[in-house]
């Protein structure tokens, strides 16, 4: 836990300084000079309300105002996100290039005794620049009327798997599946449920491993965040210290 803390103590000074920075002010979040981009403290000030102009909100009606709030969970700030009878999706526009970037690195505590099958709440990451010209118009997976997310021709999902022994595969969507994400479970088990852990993930290697024909050399991350997948029990999620570094 000392050790959790101190990780979120350094994401959340870096929020600050990016809230600050006059970069902060346009539509995507940069990386520091130094190589950092910290997506989610969350900040001071941060609020689902009140949102800065590089994050955005995606849902088909309102969103509950207890769906999205930040709270304090064993002493940690964090994001507390609920699935609930409607699909949702909250994500920072970033500007990355993905090899000079690739470890996207955060904390999260799945609040027992979660639910069956793949936990409905889970990381979402936007990529564009590496698919061939052919495959752009039909890999744009999250789309509503007036959609505001940035141009993206990939997503990666990060999900917490039903049973522990799911970390680390791969799970590709059917050809003429509606919502053509692949799935990469990360942890997982109702055992790890109720305590924090950090995870840090190597977006460029599994990138390639899902999609070794593209050039990840022009390849950006394009936004960062979470959906809640509609369909399922409530089953809250607390998110913390999202980062992508070098």
């Amino acid at each position: 836990m000392k050790f959790l803390q101190i990780f979120l103590e350094v994401t959340t000074l870096a929020g600050v300084i990016l809230l600050i920075l006059p970069g902060c002010t346009v539509k995507q979040a940069s990386v520091a000079p130094e190589g950092l981009l910290s997506v989610l403290g969350p900040f001071p000030g941060f609020s689902p309300l009140d949102l800065p102009i590089d994050w955005i909100i995606e849902k088909s009606d309102s969103l509950d105002v207890g769906q999205l709030r930040v709270v304090t969970k064993d002493g940690i700030p964090s994001l507390r996100i609920t699935n609930s009878e409607e699909s949702f999706i909250i994500v920072r526009r970033t500007n990355a290039m993905m090899l000079a970037t690739p470890f996207l690195s955060w904390s999260w505590l799945i609040e027992p005794p979660s639910t069956s099958g793949h936990h409905p709440v889970r990381m979402v990451i936007g990529f564009y620049g590496g698919a061939s010209k052919g495959q752009r118009v039909s890999s744009q997976p999250f789309r509503w009327p007036g959609s505001s997310l940035p141009t993206h021709d990939r997503i990666i999902s990060l999900t917490w798997g039903e049973s522990a022994l799911q970390r680390g595969t791969i799970v590709m969507p059917p050809k003429d599946s509606t919502n053509p994400v692949p799935r990469y479970t990360v942890r997982g088990g109702r055992e790890n449920t109720g305590s924090w852990w950090v995870e840090t993930v190597d977006l460029s290697d599994l990138y390639r491993k899902i999609w070794p024909e593209d050039n990840r050399a022009i390849v950006q991350v394009v936004f960062i965040g979470i959906s809640a997948v509609a369909g399922h029990v409530p089953a809250p999620v607390h998110m913390s210290g999202i980062i992508l570094s070098r």
